[in-house]
């Protein structure tokens, strides 16, 4: 298994990846935000690992934002998106992934990595947990919609 970034002609199964891990998106939406990440190549990055078959089984999507909760430098590397296929799993993938991404980070000049998860989601707080990454807060967000 190797992880490299994702390459001209692997938007579908990348795609597929992005609804599995974002069901509540529809499929429009997330594609039009892979063809986001790929304009902007200098302040995001997508790796995918990919099997000895050519398959896609696992993505980590990073980007630099200017701040995190909880970090103090800037920017700061941010883990957007992270999946492994359910075959895949407990196998270390998921760790070797967020490496990559934070390897990524390092190379852009970041001295820190943050993310985020659901609250509910407990498997994600979990493994941010058994890779090193300290819960820093928790949020209840809010929206309204001004127009109508």
């Amino acid at each position: 298994m190797i992880i490299r970034p994702v390459r001209a002609g692997e938007e579908a199964a990348w795609l597929e990846m992005r609804v599995r891990l974002w069901p509540d998106s529809t499929r429009e939406q997330l594609a039009r935000e892979q063809s986001d990440l790929l304009a902007g190549a200098a302040t995001n990055a997508v790796l995918v690992a990919v099997d000895e078959a050519g398959r896609l089984a696992g993505l980590a999507e990073v980007s630099l934002r200017e701040w995190a909760e909880g970090c103090e430098s800037h920017p700061v590397g941010y883990l957007e998106g992270w999946w492994v296929e359910a075959d895949q799993r407990r196998k270390g993938l998921g760790a070797r992934l967020v490496r990559a991404a934070e390897d990524w980070a390092r190379s852009q000049g970041c001295t820190e990595m943050a993310s985020d998860a659901a609250l509910g989601n407990s498997v994600s707080h979990a493994a941010h947990a058994a890779l090193g990454y300290a819960e820093v807060g928790r949020a209840v967000l809010f929206r309204r919609d001004l127009e109508g």
